[in-house]
């Protein structure tokens, strides 16, 4: 995908919240180059606007004319210019160099319902619009542009229609924007002259650091347009962003007042993902708890009380001391957390369904390898009811799951071929089941019990007959399940006590390996778009 040239023409922010500093900031994250034309020198915080310069309009013309006198623009972002002069100079600009796409966030009413723009520079704002290819306008904004009734535009019935006149005015995408209307979650459009063309709806978040969302969102949509994405992955994309940078705002500490959102933050996750480094830390003597499973050497004795299932014995307990923090960190990660909530979008729990089919094909055979190297009876009966479960019982809702889907991006995601960490977390059991010993091989597939029935159980605390995910979670909080993962604990317990003290540090190794693969798989249905 060529990279887009994005030019915004916007105020500042000198805290960086808002305005040009935001969508310089938004159209990176998005995948483009950023470039600005300054309007007005907005002095604000986070507390509020405390002074505005506009200089000349010439000053205005000559940025714009410098940037496409040499450098082809892909997309415009327009946000505030505030005075009619800037309104024609930036008309003008448009009319000779015409940029394939342009978005307009009319930035003339505040959230608080505060006109930031005369009557007349209105009308003259109103003639920029034959030019957008989308109008990002807030619910008072909208009102004013529709001819609705101030205060009227509460739902999401009453923004599409409104949205869908104005479209029908100046020939234009509208974009609904959620987060100013009622209701828990926030629905996202792109309406046209004949109606919704794109749809997204995540949680709504509750803070106040939400300081240049608007701004964000539009510039960040032109990027992703200008890209070449259709209207509907175009506001997918960019509403999942927007989630990500509003839920990690708090985290920024900027301010005291309404905080800006963490443009930053994805890129920080994928880069994080990214880092080749060991997984296994280096700060833990593996080969010496081998021999002295020792509480005193490790952190988290206390914090294994609290596991839902209780270790068999020393062995196991020291495991679940190793894989303690894997734990608490896949139970809240993005996907879980959102799922617990039952915000979880359809599309991310398709894809997820449709990593978790593949996994359970190749997770049935590595439990058929783990039956064919067990010596005792038992074991093999077990892990061989384990790997036909796997097929029979947990295979058939997947499938049911993926089988009902409907429309071509769910279709599509139905279908997805088999991912990176899908594939090297089975290939890790597959691996570790057919070609190394028999207790490294029931040590690696222990977190496919353990850690799934602790996930399982506390997500039963929430499950109610009305979540919109209540069968899969039914599913992983029975008391079968329960007691599969109790006697895989034993197994691995009696494997370990008989086992040598090399054959324990390897089993611990598979076993933490296989805990990292069970979080990196949960967390990637977050990451897949």
């Amino acid at each position: 995908m060529a990279i887009p040239r994005v030019l915004s023409i916007a105020g500042t922010d000198p805290t960086g919240g808002a305005g040009i500093h935001a969508d310089i900031k938004s159209i990176t994250a998005a995948g483009g180059y950023a470039m600005g034309a300054v309007t007005a020198l907005v002095s604000q915080n986070t507390h509020g606007v405390t002074d505005v310069h506009y200089p000349d309009a010439s000053v205005l013309t000559i940025q714009l004319e410098s940037v496409s006198a040499d450098v082809i623009v892909d997309a415009v972002k327009i946000g505030m210019l505030g005075q009619t002069a800037y309104i024609d100079a930036v008309n003008q600009w448009l009319e000779k160099t015409k940029p394939p796409i342009v978005v307009i966030d009319p930035v003339m009413v505040a959230t608080s319902g505060d006109r930031l723009i005369d009557e007349d520079a209105e009308q003259h704002l109103r003639q920029l619009f034959h030019r957008a290819t989308v109008l990002t306008p807030n619910a008072p904004e909208l009102e004013i542009l529709a001819g609705c009734e101030s205060g009227s535009i509460l739902s999401d019935e009453g923004a599409i229609d409104a949205a869908r006149t104005l479209a029908q005015q100046y020939d234009v995408l509208v974009a609904v924007k959620g987060g100013h209307l009622d209701g828990e979650r926030i629905i996202n459009h792109l309406v046209d002259a004949h109606g919704i063309v794109a749809t997204t709806m995540q949680p709504r978040i509750q803070t106040k650091s939400t300081h240049g969302t608007g701004c964000s969102q539009s510039s960040a949509l032109a990027t992703r347009l200008a890209a070449g994405e259709n209207p509907q992955d175009a506001l997918g994309w960019v509403s999942r962003w927007l989630h990500d940078s509003i839920r990690a705002a708090d985290g920024l500490q900027v301010g005291t007042g309404h905080g800006p959102i963490d443009h930053s933050h994805r890129a920080r996750t994928l880069a994080a993902h990214a880092l080749n480094t060991p997984w296994l830390s280096q700060t833990v003597d593996l080969q010496a708890l081998a021999s002295d499973p020792s509480s005193d050497l490790l952190p988290h004795a206390d914090a294994v009380a609290r596991y839902r299932i209780q270790p068999a014995g020393q062995w196991t307990h020291l495991l679940a001391q190793l894989t303690h923090d894997i734990l608490e960190q896949t139970l809240f990660d993005d996907f879980l957390t959102v799922l617990r909530e039952g915000t979880l979008e359809t599309w991310e729990f398709t894809a997820y369904q449709r990593q978790d089919a593949h996994y359970l094909n190749r997770y049935a055979r590595a439990l058929a390898a783990l039956a064919a190297r067990a010596a005792d009876p038992v074991h093999t009966v077990f892990w061989s009811s384990g790997s036909a479960s796997a097929i029979s019982v947990e295979q058939v809702l997947h499938h049911t799951w993926l089988a009902e889907v409907t429309g071509e991006e769910l279709t599509q995601v139905a279908s997805m071929a088999i991912t990176p960490i899908t594939a090297g977390y089975t290939n890790h059991l597959l691996a570790n089941t057919a070609l190394e010993s028999y207790v490294v091989g029931a040590a690696a597939v222990l977190p496919c019990y353990w850690m799934y029935a602790e996930i399982g159980l506390r997500l039963s605390e929430i499950n109610t007959e009305d979540h919109p995910y209540h069968a899969w979670l039914t599913t992983y909080q029975d008391e079968a399940f329960t007691r599969s993962t109790q006697q895989a604990i034993a197994i691995v317990e009696s494997l370990l006590a008989a086992a040598s003290a090399p054959e324990r540090e390897q089993a611990m190794r598979a076993f933490i390996e296989a805990s990292l693969w069970e979080r990196e798989f949960f967390d990637q249905a977050s990451r897949m778009r």
